[in-house]
């Protein structure tokens, strides 16, 4: 290695340790500290396990804790759904995509042949997800849908919570913590369920901020009569107190029984 070379490395050396540093202060620090630090980033390109991904920790919860971690957070629920679909043909729905968190270790665990749908209707998320795409050399393999799921196509509001572009959501958010709306195209998820007769396993994972239900319940109903229904379903079940019935008895009801509760979601399988 020449000289240039070696200063190369060492920059990076430096820059590395200085971001540690910053990650150092951030968790000790104070709540007014914290929004600071936050506020001075840009920006950053994490790597875990193979994977890259730039993220930004001053808007979004998520991408916070990636940039403090090194990985993405509710990683025992992530690693449960990458054993389902390493090296298999599947079709993977992941919706509320957010900056890929689940998206690109999900696609880059499939097998071949295998297609990743990732809905997400927030614009600045969608940018975020797609530099993360391209990141990894995933544009053959993921498709971004930039809308919302419902209960039927049109259009709803999309309302911002707090500066956590992450908690974007359909629900209504209390005016105290809402940070603006935006009108987003709303589709129903059977319009996408025929994409899953090309793939041996569809796995669906579903992060909507309390409209899990929305989103869900048609596709349920319509399952319980002989209609489409994923092979396995991963649920947030965090916000399961906005829902107006019981989601996961309906996903039970259905056929599915239930592998595991962690991080506040729930993983459901179809029972053969």
């Amino acid at each position: 290695m020449g000289f240039e070379g070696e200063s190369n490395v060492m920059a990076e050396q430096i820059k590395a340790a200085e971001m540690d540093a910053l990650r150092a202060r951030y968790r000790n620090g104070s709540t007014q500290e914290r929004s600071a630090i936050k506020a001075s980033l840009g920006p950053v390109e994490i790597e875990f396990a193979d994977i890259k991904m730039v993220v930004n920790p001053r808007d979004n919860y998520t991408e916070t804790r990636m940039w403090l971690d090194g990985c993405p957070p509710e990683l025992k629920s992530l690693m449960a759904v990458v054993d389902l679909v390493e090296d298999r043909n599947v079709l993977v729905m992941d919706i509320g995509a957010n900056c890929g968190a689940f998206t690109i270790p999900l696609a880059l665990a499939c097998g071949e042949g295998s297609r990743v749908i990732a809905f997400e209707p927030n614009p600045i998320m969608v940018d975020r997800l797609g530099v993360n795409i391209q990141l990894n050399n995933l544009t053959d393999v993921i498709a971004i849908e930039a809308c919302a799921l419902s209960d039927r196509a049109g259009e709803a509001t999309l309302n911002f919570r707090g500066h956590n572009y992450g908690q974007a959501s359909l629900k209504d958010v209390e005016p105290g913590m809402r940070n603006g709306t935006i009108k987003v195209p709303t589709r129903p998820l059977s319009h996408f369920s025929a994409a899953s007769k090309t793939h041996d396993f569809t796995l669906l994972k579903i992060d909507v901020e309390g409209a899990e239900e929305t989103v869900l319940g048609p596709v349920l109903k319509a399952g319980q009569s002989g209609g489409w229904l994923p092979d396995a379903i991963l649920v947030e079940v965090r916000h399961a107190d906005e829902w107006q019935g019981d989601l996961c008895a309906e996903i039970l009801a259905s056929g599915f029984t239930e592998q595991m509760q962690a991080e506040g979601n729930a993983l459901y399988l179809k029972s053969k």
